[in-house]
């Protein structure tokens, strides 16, 4: 019997001594990463992270609880800032901004209860998109220590359905578009430099990337002082073809006499134009110009005058904001009015 008691304390000094060693070669610190590429522009992806408004857009707890209220400091995108809410397991939690550096790393602080965690945000351009890393760095209690490795099978799933719910935020933000009639306007006569192409409708945005600029860069190159935003001018649309001929101009104050055979002289005439403003991708401009036409035969007042081209003119682009939403594009369309109106020069 003494034999068998000796022999069980033995074992359990074996025991014991099997438990500490495996416990003091643990980390009292968890790290758990997930990454995902994001095809957007980088900065705008850096803002809905340390923008802390925007949280409640992607915040993965939302999936467990839509009604989920948060509340913000005064300001949301500065170091100090913070945002608190109540999470699915009825804790309260509070993130803080601790390190922003614009358009690649966030430092976060998330503390609750007894509880703290340091979120990790990096943001590195591939060629595929931006590589977004998220990683939740915390301490752990002196029992938690022997689950350690259970934290990433945890914690990984709500990280990467929070990556994936951030990509899809930038794509809905990004893809915003709105369109509105302004006024009846009458023009003057304009000059312009142009270069005109042909292409399939489906494909125009991809010939006016390599039309358009080669019109300014010359106007640039040439010093020659332009009279308002570039122009894309309508020469022949034709939908049921899928097709479109196109100039892409830079107005002038004077008629040039240029020396490039592929860079042309223009005159666009003046008038009274339908003046549209459109805010949004260029991808959805179709709609816009469908939306207009539309416009035009339901009102009795105005008749589309097809002796004179269309045009857009592009008032804010990508060199001021990488966001298609901040994007407005005007519309001009040559109209005839039945009925006398009071009209603005311009």
């Amino acid at each position: 019997m003494l034999k068998k008691i000796k022999y069980f304390f033995l074992l359990l000094i074996i025991l014991l001594a099997g438990l500490t060693t495996y416990y003091l070669s643990t980390d009292d610190q968890y790290t758990v990463r997930r990454e995902r590429i994001i095809k957007a522009p980088q900065n705008l992806i850096y803002q809905q992270i340390a923008d802390l408004k925007n949280w409640p857009k992607w915040a993965p707890w939302k999936d467990k609880d839509s009604l989920m209220k948060f509340e913000f400091s005064t300001s949301t995108k500065k170091e100090g800032d913070y945002m608190r809410f109540i999470d699915n397991d009825g804790n309260p939690q509070k993130i803080t901004n601790l390190t922003l550096r614009p358009d690649s790393l966030i430092l976060q602080d998330m503390s609750g209860g007894d509880q703290s965690q340091t979120l990790k945000w990096t943001l590195k351009p591939t060629e595929k998109g931006v590589k977004l890393t998220w990683s939740i760095t915390g301490d752990l209690q002196p029992m938690q220590r022997l689950f350690n490795q259970k934290m990433n099978p945890l914690v990984g799933p709500f990280m990467s359905r929070g990556l994936e719910l951030i990509g899809r935020a930038v794509k809905k933000d990004m893809n915003k578009h709105e369109m509105h009639i302004l006024k009846t306007v009458d023009l003057s006569d304009t000059y312009y430099i142009y270069r005109t192409a042909a292409c399939r409708l489906d494909s125009l945005n991809a010939q006016l990337d390599k039309t358009l600029p080669s019109v300014i860069i010359y106007a640039i190159k040439n010093k020659i002082e332009t009279n308002g935003k570039p122009l894309v001018i309508y020469n022949k649309r034709d939908v049921s073809n899928n097709s479109v001929i196109f100039s892409a101009a830079v107005p002038t104050r004077e008629r040039i006499d240029t020396n490039d055979n592929q860079i042309l002289t223009g005159k666009l005439p003046g008038g009274l134009y339908l003046k549209v403003k459109y805010r949004g991708a260029y991808q959805y401009l179709p709609q816009a110009w469908q939306q207009t036409k539309a416009y035009i035969q339901s009102n009795p007042n105005l008749i589309e005058d097809t002796t004179r081209d269309a045009f857009e003119e592009y008032a804010v682009g990508h060199t001021k904001s990488l966001n298609p939403a901040d994007w407005i594009t005007y519309l001009y369309v040559p109209i005839i009015e039945t009925k006398p109106k009071e009209i603005e020069i311009q």
